[in-house]
């Protein structure tokens, strides 16, 4: 989901302590992609009208998986046929030099998949069946997780994220699940900025079939570097409302930046934070960055 780092500017400004300014060479190659990606995509009208951000993303997820540094037999499948083998396994390791640039995505990817996979294995052990479970992408973009969990025992996959991303992601998840038989995930356009004048998220989900009832996950992943602190805050109520007053196995797991309500890489202030404001239990906290980058796995306290 989201971009592949924090935007220069954008939603809530760059939080302090945070990762370094973008250099110019950076931004070049920022420049360079996006040229890249006109031509990659030149025949692809729906594709070319969303972000090159998340098409970045997704080529340096198939990138990796190509690498051995990510487990994502999927994002490769999605890229345009023609092209993708400038990131295959017998080009990957050309790219050597720029993988280590690359790591945060592998770390948030590796994270958030031990998450649902523990999560998963939680309600196996409880007597729950994943099929009955849900799990919500907040800030999708091009993630792959739903098609990679896809099966008739998997929990039912709900993805939100901007009208021109949903559209340009549904294109590429019908031809994968043409080709592939896998079930794709109900989609949600929706700007999460509105949030902060009032506006559900995990409510419109409702009419898609998100119940509240059941247990459910609900994903943050480098989505919150691009809201502003009322919208970011107003979300992060919203799931934390709907772990409080749905199943118990209800979980948040988040790999995002919170400033400027948690800059922390202590602890302590992230139980502070998650406990007091949230009224969550923190089950899992590490940083990247100085507290710049928070990741975390939460609950309702128990008892509630």
């Amino acid at each position: 989901g989201g971009g592949g780092g924090p935007p220069p500017g954008g939603g809530g400004g760059p939080p302090k302590g945070g990762p370094p300014e973008r250099t110019a060479v950076q931004k070049a190659l920022d420049t360079l992609f996006e040229l890249a990606f006109k031509v990659l995509y030149a025949t692809e009208p729906d594709l070319r009208l969303d972000s090159y951000k998340n098409l970045q993303v997704l080529w340096v997820r198939a990138l990796l998986a190509s690498s051995g540094q990510l487990d994502d037999p999927v994002a490769y499948q999605l890229l345009p046929p023609a092209s993708r083998w400038l990131v295959s396994p017998a080009v990957a390791p050309l790219w050597a030099p720029v993988l280590p640039k690359l790591e945060w995505i592998a770390q948030r990817t590796s994270f958030l998949d031990s998450t649902l996979d523990a999560w998963i294995d939680g309600l196996k052990a409880s007597g729950g069946s994943p099929a009955e479970a849900q799990v919500v992408l907040l800030g999708a973009g091009y993630d792959t997780r739903a098609l990679r969990y896809s099966g008739d025992q998997a929990p039912a996959f709900y993805e939100v994220d901007l009208p021109v991303v949903t559209r340009a992601k549904g294109v590429l998840s019908s031809r994968y699940a043409a080709a592939t038989g896998v079930r794709q995930p109900a989609m949600l356009p929706l700007d999460l900025m509105t949030c902060a004048s009032g506006a559900p998220a995990l409510e419109a989900l409702a009419p898609l079939g998100l119940d509240r009832s059941r247990p459910t996950l609900v994903i943050f992943e480098a989505v919150l570097f691009y809201l502003s602190p009322p919208a970011k805050a107003a979300l992060l109520r919203e799931a934390a409302a709907l772990l409080a007053e749905g199943h118990p196995a209800s979980e948040l797991a988040l790999t995002d930046n919170l400033a400027p309500f948690l800059r922390s890489a202590d602890r302590k202030d992230a139980d502070d934070y998650f406990g007091g404001s949230l009224g969550l239990q923190l089950r899992q906290h590490e940083t990247l960055w100085g507290g710049a980058i928070q990741f975390a796995r939460a609950g309702a306290k128990s008892g509630e």
